[in-house]
């Protein structure tokens, strides 16, 4: 993942965004979710190959104007019809899980009142398991770069045109 504290090119940008008018540094908020929320998204949605996939994880992706901006995937607190809340829960979708786990644990008899033991497989439903990741985290790493360099040049010409007095 890319971090800004990693870089001082970036935490230059960080600061030069601090230190900057404060009208012109939410116009360049809203220019950079403008130009970088559709490829964002594009990416997610490409690489959702389920659909439950696209509903967990893909459907809330945005890019969160910010200082810097920030990728957003599965952001939603709306509980699907299952009771699974996306924001909660994607972490099973996104990096899979071993298939073949069984839990065991004690369940009441309604009828009876008396519990006992019962074995489940409770991972079935989730796709395998993928410690890189499979839907958001391959396309952060596949854009993130690109987005930083946008974001980078994007206030640095910004800055440039206010100096000038074009802004």
């Amino acid at each position: 993942m890319l971090r800004v504290g990693d870089h001082r090119e970036l935490q230059a940008v960080v600061l030069a965004m601090k230190a900057m008018e404060r009208g012109l540094a939410r116009d360049l908020r809203r220019d950079t979710v403008k130009v970088m929320n559709p490829v964002w998204k594009q990416l997610v949605d490409r690489n959702a190959t389920s659909a439950m996939d696209t509903r967990v994880i893909a459907k809330g992706a945005r890019i969160k104007g910010g200082n810097p901006p920030v990728m957003i995937a599965a952001s939603s607190r709306r509980a699907l019809a299952g009771g699974l809340i996306p924001v909660a829960g994607w972490s099973g979708f996104e990096f899979g899980s071993n298939r073949s786990r069984k839990t065991t644990y004690n369940r009441r008899n309604r009828r009876s009142g008396g519990t006992h033991q019962v074995t489940r497989n409770t991972t079935a439903q989730l796709p395998a398991r993928a410690p890189n990741g499979r839907v958001a985290y391959p396309a952060a790493a596949e854009i993130g770069p690109r987005l930083a360099s946008l974001w980078v040049q994007t206030v640095v010409r910004r800055v440039h045109e206010a100096a000038e007095g074009r802004q």
